[in-house]
């Protein structure tokens, strides 16, 4: 049977179910009240979207890789990537699916296409750095960005355990996150996607029995590397052409892959090739602030790396002689820039 985005228009939400007409005047009082705050606004907004006769959704990037911008999201695309993540994870109807990522953005929109597309029962919560302090029921599938995820893990780690599947995303999760969701009973997945893929298209798991480095592809997507080493992806159901990346990625025989940098970020600092993200990655365990790794211009080796940090240690010395000593030849930052860090609208660091 031929997908059609407009059968897929009913909705449960905390557990009330509304069909198409019912979920149209839920949408047009709830905008119309004066009391709703932002991210209230956005969902009921991205419902009301939904539900008109356009072929597709305007949705906008997070502005991590450049400025942000707008594009055409066909929801017919959005629906089977929902789809895909509802077969991959056996998700059955009336399961309850938690959404505390703003539907400003792709991530929170496909949590509402996923519970459309699989008669989930939606749970939204306030949108925070801790959306689990207002939980008070079981779910069996959530979303969060890994900074979510960490600050759950350090201030609320009683509430972890109202999850049973959760996925990652928005940023890359740092080794010393995948340590902390080691002991914990629910079931972390790492996700890798972008705006242009409408969500992931490929999923790790980070704890239990099966954790590994490498991301398995969604159903009908495939990988290979371009000449520059970058990941290539098609996707058919977004697009009949290939979408290149600018992710430096490795590929296993099984057609699995691992990200192990961007392209755009690659230091030439006195003829070795360094990935500023696997430095960083590396030395994230010795750093208790947000942080990157750039460089500036050096007469003799053309780039030199640094450290760009909020706040400098007083002996700035010994951290660099401790990062130094974990990294590899030429891979160690050689000074520290103390400097307040820019973040997109979704909370990741503008490298600049």
């Amino acid at each position: 049977m031929k997908l059609n985005h407009q059968q897929y228009n009913s909705l449960t939400i905390s557990g009330v179910s509304y069909d198409a007409s019912e979920l149209g005047d839920l949408c047009k009082e709830k905008l119309h009240s004066k009391t709703l705050e932002h991210w209230e606004i956005a969902f009921y907004q991205f419902i009301e979207d939904w539900l008109d006769e356009s072929p597709y959704i305007v949705v906008k990037t997070s502005g991590s890789t450049g400025s942000p911008k707008q594009m055409k999201a066909i929801k017919l695309a959005m629906l089977q990537s929902a789809l895909n993540t509802i077969d991959f994870f056996d998700l059955k109807p009336g399961d309850k699916a938690l959404l505390c990522l703003p539907c400003d953005f792709i991530a929170g929109k496909m949590m509402v296409v996923r519970a459309l597309a699989g008669q989930l029962n939606l749970i939204p919560v306030p949108v925070t750095s801790c959306p689990l302090s207002t939980l008070d029921t079981k779910t069996d599938f959530a979303a969060l960005t890994p900074q979510q995820m960490t600050n759950e893990l350090n201030r609320t780690p009683g509430h972890l355990e109202l999850l049973e599947t959760v996925i990652l995303g928005g940023s890359p999760v740092s080794d010393a996150l995948k340590s902390k969701l080691n002991p914990c009973s629910f079931n972390a997945w790492e996700t890798y996607g972008m705006t242009e893929t409408l969500s992931h298209i490929a999923l790790k798991p980070l704890n239990g029995p099966k954790a590994e480095e490498f991301f398995t592809p969604l159903k009908n997507v495939r990988v290979w590397r371009d000449k520059r080493n970058c990941l290539m992806a098609s996707v058919p159901y977004i697009s009949p052409d290939a979408i290149a990346t600018n992710d430096l990625v490795e590929i296993n025989k099984n057609g699995k892959f691992k990200i192990t940098g961007r392209y755009d970020n690659i230091i030439n600092t006195g003829g070795i090739k360094v990935s500023p993200e696997e430095v960083e990655s590396r030395i994230a365990h010795l750093i208790d602030q947000p942080f990157y790794i750039s460089s500036v211009p050096h007469a003799a080796l053309g780039q030199e790396l640094v450290l760009i940090m909020p706040q400098a240690p007083e002996n700035k010395d010994v951290l660099l002689k401790k990062l130094k000593s974990v990294l590899p030849p030429y891979h160690a930052p050689r000074k520290i820039i103390e400097k307040k860090l820019t973040l997109t609208e979704t909370g990741k660091i503008k490298r600049e």
